[in-house]
């Protein structure tokens, strides 16, 4: 399952971390926690369901966390429908992708896939059902599918004689999205200097947006510093005589999220009041938490002029034409 980031921050612990005002041993219930964002480029769709955690009156909750059967249902039924089209896609259970170590057991690791069809033009919600059959509960949750955004294809020119010279990011914001990163990508290739044969291509990320508010289906250009651009490479690139370096290429990447991926960020931010206590976010209907939303990852690769490529080798360390 590919792990970008957008948007890539780890909300989801402290999202439903326990408060002090919630009795640990009450009454069990059967809630669902949700994480999923559906993405029209990926070719299979991963969501997370588990089951709210809470131990017994007889055990600690470490103790507890260690039981990978208190973590998930163990009967579930979960479908994605598209409202439009009225399409209905059954997920399955998937128990092959591997967990990580942590506070909760690793044992299991249990997420919902399915396929979903292709259709940039079409402008799409998706219905998340989710129904515990020994409950004859039902949880749902609709998001609008963020469609691709339009990265125009552009000629990277960049000059360090020139005072405040700057080259552009120019996109157009994709349909039903909310925010986005921005993000340059500078791959370069670093070789053995006694023996270029032995080499490996480098990629520095250089942020230029970070969960920024952008309107959806508009045209956005950015200018970007071409000094600050260079001597942000220069900075992560370490002078090293043992090295022989070329530039490779430059890409371009957007990371779009839906508006209820910007709701959860923006209850999320630091509470500065004087009363520090933020409303938890969800958007799962009948007491689940969590969130369902859509996201949409899309990149560009774009050319040097020849100038740049010069340019380049000439101020970043151990770097040739």
């Amino acid at each position: 399952m590919k792990s970008k980031i957008l948007l890539v921050i780890t909300l989801f612990s402290g999202l439903f971390a326990c408060k002090n005002d919630i009795d640990i041993n009450a009454p069990y219930k059967d809630i669902p926690i949700v994480y999923a964002f559906l993405d029209q480029n990926q070719a299979t769709q991963f969501l997370r369901i588990e089951k709210l955690y809470q131990n017994s009156g007889n055990q600690s909750t470490a103790e507890g966390a260690q039981i990978a059967d208190s973590l998930y249902f163990d009967s579930v039924i979960v479908k994605l429908i598209n409202i439009v089209s009225k399409d209905t896609f059954l997920c399955t259970r998937v128990d092959t992708i591997p967990k990580d170590t942590g506070f909760f057991s690793n044992a299991r690791n249990t997420l919902y896939a399915c396929k979903l069809p292709k259709n940039n033009n079409a402008n799409e919600i998706y219905e998340l059902i989710i129904y515990l059959p020994k409950k004859d509960k039902y949880f749902t949750s609709r998001t609008p599918l963020v469609k691709d955004a339009i990265i125009y294809a552009r000629t990277t020119v960049l000059r360090y004689d020139v005072p405040k010279h700057t080259f552009q990011f120019r996109f157009k914001s994709g349909r039903n999205a909310a925010l986005y990163d921005l993000n340059i990508n500078y791959t370069y290739k670093e070789m053995n200097a006694n023996d270029t044969s032995i080499f490996e291509f480098k990629t520095i990320n250089y942020e230029l947006a970070k969960a920024r508010d952008f309107e959806a289906d508009r045209d956005y250009t950015l200018n970007v510093s071409s000094t600050g651009f260079i001597d942000y490479m220069k900075a992560r690139i370490p002078v090293n005589s043992n090295k022989i370096r070329r530039s490779i290429n430059i890409e371009f990447s957007t990371f779009g999220g839906a508006p209820e991926f910007r709701t959860m960020i923006d209850l999320s931010k630091p509470n500065l009041s004087i009363v520090q206590k933020n409303p938890q976010y969800s958007n799962i209907s009948n007491g689940g938490l969590g969130i369902f939303s859509s996201r949409n990852f899309n990149n560009r690769m774009q050319e040097f002029d020849i100038s740049t490529i010069i340019l380049l080798s000439q101020e970043l360390p151990n770097f040739t034409f």
